[in-house]
């Protein structure tokens, strides 16, 4: 269970705008690179929102946890890796929730909880959005392939651009 209803929600107002942010999130995952927690029952996780644990404080040291394998898989899941966050042009200054994922299958999932389409430059509630879904395929070969045919028609709608 997450500490709060806005674990991994996307929004602007969770952007960070300075440039440690901005260089880390080039080669590593913002919210979960170099972190460790310890949920209620002594779990030893990444996140508390995560199911993966890594041991119970009462008989695995936090180096043991850490050392074991898969537990820095997502610290190294940069957005530039991420479907639909590969394209967006807030990759760098947005946290990544990787406990919060389309495709609990997919690492390289686009978050959940973002309402954000990228294709289209709209957040959900603004005139004219579209879910990314409406923009592309998705398959677990492939991962997300948006389909630009679609995209360039969807934007002369939107934005009123005449041919």
């Amino acid at each position: 269970m997450c500490f709060t209803a806005n674990c991994g929600t996307v929004n602007t107002k969770y952007f960070a705008i300075n440039l440690p942010f901005f260089t880390e999130a080039q080669h590593h995952n913002t919210c979960l690179n170099r972190k460790i927690c310890i949920d209620a029952n002594g779990d030893i996780k990444n996140c508390p929102a995560m199911k993966q644990s890594y041991g119970n404080i009462r008989d695995t040291t936090l180096k043991e946890a850490i050392e074991k394998p898969g537990f820095k898989d997502c610290w190294t899941i940069c957005k530039d890796e991420i479907d639909v966050c590969k394209d967006c042009e807030f990759r760098y200054m947005c946290t990544d929730c990787r406990a919060f994922i389309k495709d609990p299958a997919n690492p390289y999932s686009q978050p959940a909880k973002c309402t954000y389409n990228p294709y289209i430059c709209l957040w959900e509630g603004q005139a004219g959005y579209v879910p990314v879904e409406e923009c592309g395929n998705y398959s677990r070969e492939t991962g997300f392939v948006p389909d630009r045919e679609k995209i360039a028609r969807l934007n002369k709608q939107i934005w009123n651009e005449e041919e």
